[in-house]
């Protein structure tokens, strides 16, 4: 399974020296991989010099790890070195952090893109792709008021979505090998969008009014969206949604941050799109409670095999399951300017990462599980 998490780090005091040393423990009894570990700046910044520009990060036999220095927040300032890891059942790992001065190129595993044309936000890790609309998908001839998440299901472990977009809409809807876009949003929710929920009925936002893309990889890929307000069973809110997208995932981390003027608690639905043939499953066995559902892909242009796709929600947060005519629905309640989280995603058959419905619903459990007991991190001279 793939997984990857934030993990703070615990600051052991030291004065800074020529390099890092970075303790990692995997705290779980099953095999971890690609996860991101995140080591605060300020612990290593002190390291760089004005001819060693670059951190580097190698394991216990020398080999460099995949990092990427990176501003989570868009404020401006660095805040993490990150690098990815993997790691067997109960396993410590040390990892060293030095100065250098070469360039080295390296490929990415995540992106993040805006299109001008159709105003298109479309983001994918080597796993999975998505897209939302913006504003300026009215102007086109696919005008509709949507702020439902596209599925872009791929079969390649490699970034697919520059390629994609250079084909031409018509042409990345059809499957030449690598997949394409064979989901349906229309003016829904798509796959973890979400809604004021009011009177059993939910209201969606309008496409968003303005991106900012805050990181582009080749660990993790970060962008924001600004939705303006709009109104449901009386209650009127505003959203800005910071999506973070890590290498080797199908799932990704999403902060809504919700306004009111009216009332500091926001009720609000998440929901996957149903499709012809679907099914809807939920959990809540773990402290992040999932949604999922599983069917058959469209079978046009190509379109075969079986998508799944999934919203994480913390339990505590959780209010109830709905269905409707058109989602399944995890029902919960926000508090105006407090971030709410969930993890979305999908998982395709045609990749070979998840031959059957078990082995989705599987991932998401060891995913939930991955949240509660994050890796545990020191950092020493």
């Amino acid at each position: 399974m793939r997984f990857g998490v934030i993990v703070l780090a615990a600051i052991l005091p030291s004065a800074l020296g020529a390099q890092k040393s970075v303790v990692a423990e995997n705290p779980l009894n099953v095999e971890r991989h690609d996860e991101v570990i995140a080591v605060p700046w300020i612990n290593v910044s002190g390291l760089l010099t004005a001819s060693a520009k670059r951190l580097r990060v190698t394991d216990a036999s020398g080999r460099e790890i995949l990092s990427q220095v990176i501003d989570n927040d868009g404020d401006g300032k660095t805040d993490q070195l990150i690098f990815l890891a993997d790691f067997w059942p109960r396993e410590k790992k040390t990892f060293r952090i030095t100065a250098d001065s070469s360039m080295v190129k390296v490929s990415s595993r995540v992106a993040v893109r805006h299109d001008d044309p159709r105003d298109d936000i479309a983001w994918e890790s080597d796993r999975i792709a998505f897209r939302i609309y913006g504003e300026g998908l009215k102007k086109t001839s696919s005008a509709m008021s949507s702020n439902g998440i596209d599925v872009w299901p791929k079969s390649v472990h490699a970034l697919v979505v520059e390629k994609w977009y250079a084909k031409g809409h018509d042409e990345y809807h059809i499957d030449t090998g690598e997949g394409a876009d064979f989901f349906d949003v229309g003016e829904t929710l798509g796959a973890g969008g979400t809604a004021i929920w009011k009177n059993d009925t939910i209201y969606r936002a309008d496409n968003f009014k303005a991106w900012k893309i805050i990181a582009n990889g080749p660990v993790r890929a970060i962008f924001e969206l600004k939705y303006d307000p709009w109104s449901g069973g009386g209650v009127t809110i505003t959203e800005t949604k910071r999506v973070t997208v890590d290498a080797g995932q199908n799932l990704y981390k999403a902060e809504s941050f919700f306004t009111s003027s009216g009332t500091p608690q926001i009720p609000y639905a998440i929901g996957l799109v149903k499709r012809p043939g679907m099914r809807g499953t939920e959990s809540r066995e773990k402290q992040w409670a999932w949604l999922s559902g599983w069917g058959p892909v469209a079978p046009k242009n190509g379109g075969h095999g079986e998508l799944g796709t999934a919203v994480l929600i913390e339990r505590s947060r959780l209010k109830d399951w709905k269905e409707n005519g058109d989602h399944y629905l995890a029902i919960g309640t926000a508090q105006s300017g407090v971030p709410t989280t969930h993890y979305i995603g999908a998982g395709w058959t045609a990749s070979g990462d998840f031959p059957t419905p078990q082995s989705w619903w599987g991932y998401l459990d060891e995913f939930a599980d991955r949240l509660s007991n994050p890796v545990k991190v020191t950092i020493a001279p």
